[in-house]
């Protein structure tokens, strides 16, 4: 059961009115002396206090007036006359040949059933073929216009998708019936290198780097982080220890100060050894890069840390990060139920039981009334 107005079952609340009303008037009253008293005629009954047995089902309805009004003013759209056995099953397929080609079985055995699948693509290009893949960049921003082009609203929607997204650029996507999402991975594919393109972006054969300290256990940790990520990610490094002559460097590691800086080149000096505060390529780190100081280099993070600051140096591409299914589904939402779709018989049943527990209630009222005036 849906509702086109949910906030307005908190009038359910008002339930509780009725029962104070009627413990109220059914408070004990007060004697109160009156010397012509003597000369009234008594009456044949005494009016009783507290709760009376015959008054129950008379506070039970009212109670339920307002549960009923309550439900009618929240619009209830109910679709349990319909079965879910019933429900057509359309699957949404991300234009990407590896996605199909992992739920290939899934897919193969929805067309033979006679299912709908689509590729998300501009359009609402139906599957035919499994192999044949539409061409087109930005495949799940045209989600959004894929699910609105169904003509079934009330389908069930299974999403095909790669777990490999980048979900910033999703705007919210909206699906009109349930869905499920199912993510691939591809685990045939190579990790994505971040450092791909560095030598195009230097405009070199190799990337020069000086590991210069005065401390020479600092010196081999570092130097062993640099060989570690040139080991990892291919990386052409020419490492010097100590300062060659008229040599230009692209990054520069040392506890030495500096005399002359270099834009281009990345410096990698301890806190207060830097001239130039502030400037981008200039990483001060608090504490020496060595086992006994440094919370990088005591987790083995040392080459982690050194090809990040290497990454935003040169202005590299990060890789794609998988996301869970979670992360995927929190950019999905149901859409609203559409307020101009056909009213459920539902609703006018609702309004001719609460008309009759209306007129149940007042005959009820006025036969009391009646009653207490004749006693």
């Amino acid at each position: 059961m849906e509702f086109l107005n949910p906030n307005l079952l908190w009038g359910m609340l008002a339930v509780i009115g009725p029962v104070i009303i009627h413990f109220w008037y059914q408070k004990k009253g007060k004697t109160i002396a009156w010397a012509a008293s003597q000369w009234l005629t008594e009456k044949t009954s005494l009016q009783h206090r507290g709760l009376r047995l015959d008054e129950i089902p008379l506070l039970l309805i009212r109670c339920l007036l307002v549960v009923l009004l309550s439900l009618i003013l929240s619009k209830p759209i109910v679709n349990w006359m319909k079965s879910n056995e019933d429900r057509k099953q359309v699957h949404l397929v991300q234009s990407k040949a590896k996605v199909a080609g992992n739920f290939r079985f899934e897919l193969e055995n929805a067309m033979k059933k006679g299912e709908e699948v689509f590729w998300i693509a501009p359009g609402n290009v139906k599957m035919t073929d499994i192999n044949t893949v539409p061409q087109n960049s930005g495949e799940l921003l045209f989600l959004q216009q894929t699910t609105n082009g169904l003509t079934d609203k009330k389908a069930d929607i299974q999403l095909y998708i790669s777990d490999i997204q980048d979900v910033s650029q999703i705007p919210k996507i909206y699906i009109p019936g349930s869905y499920k999402i199912h993510s691939s991975t591809d685990s045939v594919q190579k990790p994505e290198n971040p450092f791909a393109g560095l030598l195009e972006r230097t405009g070199k054969d190799r990337i020069h780097v000086l590991a210069n300290y005065k401390n020479a256990g600092e010196q081999l940790t570092v130097q062993a982080g640099l060989l570690a990520l040139a080991e990892v990610y291919k990386i052409p490094f020419t490492i010097d220890l100590k300062k060659q002559p008229e040599a230009t460097y692209d990054w520069i590691l040392t506890d030495k100060a500096v005399a002359e800086y270099n834009p281009k080149t990345l410096y990698v000096i301890p806190a207060g050894k830097s001239t130039v505060h502030a400037a981008a390529n200039v990483i001060e780190v608090q504490d020496s890069l060595r086992l006994a100081t440094s919370d990088v280099v005591r987790n083995g993070q040392l080459p982690e840390w050194l090809g990040n600051r290497m990454i935003a140096h040169f202005r590299l591409g990060k890789p794609e990060s998988k996301q869970s299914n979670k992360q995927l589904a929190a950019h999905f939402e149901l859409a609203k139920p559409d307020k101009n779709k056909e009213e459920s018989i539902f609703n006018p049943l609702m309004m001719f039981l609460f008309v009759l527990t209306l007129l149940i209630e007042r005959w009820i009222a006025l036969r009391k009334t009646i009653r207490t005036n004749h006693a």
